[in-house]
């Protein structure tokens, strides 16, 4: 997913293939882009808020990506 300058959220087809938590922690990811447009401490912290497991996600959506 990506969030541009504009705040338009837009999001890979491709996510249809993984699991729902994964897909999940991308929507809320890139939602926490139009309050934070950076991935700060505090840009985590709003994430986390939101979605409690989203540090385990993050993980585990790298592992499958690279």
């Amino acid at each position: 997913g990506s969030c541009s300058s504009t705040k338009v959220l837009t999001f890979n087809t491709q996510l249809l293939k993984i699991k729902k938590e994964l897909i999940d922690y991308v929507v809320v990811h890139e939602l926490a882009h139009l309050k934070h447009m950076n991935h700060s401490k505090e840009f985590h912290a709003f994430v986390n808020k939101y979605l409690e497991t989203s540090n385990i996600s993050r993980k585990e959506l790298k592992k499958i990506t690279s």
